[in-house]
């Protein structure tokens, strides 16, 4: 299952698609990773996106709406919401505090 959403994470994916991968139930899939990882499917695919949009707003100079729609979020409220959750800021003073220099930015 973590391996799917690691392969998934940008595409739209709900835990039924997961637990289809597996062959569970949706509701034992969800169960049994909680168990396993200690955390939900969800959380996973939100941190996954979240250090997705990191990576690249630290390397390019791509407007955070793409960036927000390109790392698997459906909206710049919920990538904002999830982001400053995840990262203790929001994404414009994340890339203002981590940017690399000028000269290395691409895109």
């Amino acid at each position: 299952m973590a391996c799917y959403v690691a392969r998934n994470y940008t595409s739209v994916i709900r835990v039924g698609d997961i637990a289809d991968c597996v062959g569970l139930h949706p509701d034992y899939a969800a169960t049994l990773f909680r168990k396993w990882f200690g955390t939900t499917l969800t959380h996973l695919i939100t941190q996954y996106r979240v250090a997705h949009a990191q990576r690249q707003l630290v390397t390019t100079k791509h407007q955070i709406l793409k960036i927000a729609y390109d790392s698997g979020f459906d909206s710049l409220s919920r990538f904002n919401r999830a982001f400053k959750q995840l990262a203790g800021m929001t994404p414009r003073e994340f890339r203002k505090k981590n940017a690399l220099l000028p000269s290395f930015a691409v895109g």
